[in-house]
């Protein structure tokens, strides 16, 4: 399609108005109303939608469309079976109407006509296009609807392909700053405790982590039991999580610790203090503890001298240990000599300072 478009002094100043608007957008609404004036009016669209994907990186898309947000507040679903959504994604930032997209088959044959009729709208009309910074980077999308029965014309394809460029340039402005505040709102979350963090989206992806995460899990995780840097049973987790829609707390049924000789890692899930729209997003807090007694020196006790000896790194004399632990005193004594033996130490307090982990 190649059509030379000329503006009426009317069309021209609500161009220049949406120009001006588009170069100082900070928010997606700002988008939205810098392009309804145009789009509405010149191309006599009764419906705007402007979506923009979400700021965690999961599937769908987040909608400014307030009179056809019935229709698309649940679209992810569904989305890969509707003709807007089909034949756009193979055409990325190419304008399209529903003459092209339909190839032949009737509108009121589609499951996007009968959903639209089941929101209470009566949407005869589109016409709509994809956003992409790169082919690899997804942006959004907008489309236009109409009530009536005059469709949308090739100008009205023409109009909307000529500013695509533009508002390409806003949305990845707009995106850039959403992310910007949006990593930082969930570092400042995680930096609210002290143990290491990260934030998982619903589809177990990592958002955003403190510096010694990555570093943490390397020395508990071989690499085949990661997925994205991530523990693929925390994947999983935080999957079927997100998909109870907060009926069951993570609380009620916690992750089990990982044990690994006398260390454990204990790790707590819970949902993030950082909201944004469409966005599912777990905290995740991990906490590793470690054996006190340093590791040559725990090899060469049973079980039982280790319990002895755990209990005289808490200060505990004999007695105290002998009800701890429930055993007999003199079974107590027998174990203090035979932990001194098999470790070099030279009495309690050489055991607990001497044999203490670096």
């Amino acid at each position: 399609m190649d059509m030379a478009l000329t503006f009426t002094s009317r069309e021209l100043r609500l161009i220049q108005e949406m120009d001006k608007r588009l170069r100082n957008v900070r928010t997606f609404e700002d988008i939205y109303a810098a392009i309804q004036a145009v789009m509405e009016r010149i191309c006599r669209a009764d419906h705007l939608a402007v979506g923009f994907t979400h700021a965690d990186g999961s599937p769908g898309l987040e909608w400014v469309a307030p009179s056809v947000q019935p229709l698309l507040a649940g679209y992810s679903p569904w989305a890969s079976r509707c003709f807007v959504f089909q034949y756009t994604l193979a055409r990325p930032n190419q304008a399209a109407r529903e003459l092209q997209m339909l190839e032949g088959r009737s509108l009121d044959s589609t499951e996007t006509y009968e959903r639209s009729r089941a929101a209470g709208l009566k949407l005869k009309h589109v016409l709509a296009t994809l956003l992409f910074e790169t082919r690899q980077k997804f942006q959004g999308g907008i489309a236009m609807y109409k009530d009536s029965a005059r469709a949308f014309t090739e100008r009205d394809e023409a109009l909307l392909q000529a500013f695509i460029p533009l508002i390409n340039d806003a949305v990845s402005t707009v995106q850039y700053i959403e992310a910007k505040g949006f990593k930082a709102d969930l570092l400042a979350a995680l930096s609210m405790e002290a143990w290491p963090g990260m934030v998982l989206n619903a589809m177990g992806r990592r958002i955003e982590e403190t510096g010694t995460a990555r570093a943490l899990l390397s020395r508990w995780f071989s690499p085949h039991e990661l997925s994205h840097d991530v523990p693929k049973e925390w994947v999983d987790y935080v999957k079927w999580l997100s998909s109870l829609d907060g009926l069951l707390l993570p609380t009620e049924k916690p992750l089990p610790d990982k044990k690994r000789g006398l260390d454990t890692l204990k790790v707590s899930f819970k949902a993030s203090t950082v909201l944004r729209p469409g966005c599912t997003l777990w905290e995740v807090r991990i906490r590793e503890e470690l054996h006190w007694m340093r590791k040559d020196w725990a090899r060469k006790l049973s079980r039982r001298q280790l319990e002895v000896a755990d209990q005289m790194n808490k200060g505990l004399i004999d007695a105290d240990i002998a009800h701890e632990l429930k055993i007999s005193l003199h079974t107590v004594k027998d174990h203090t000599k035979e932990i001194y033996k098999r470790t070099g130490a030279d009495g309690r307090l050489d055991l607990v300072t001497r044999g203490r982990r670096s």
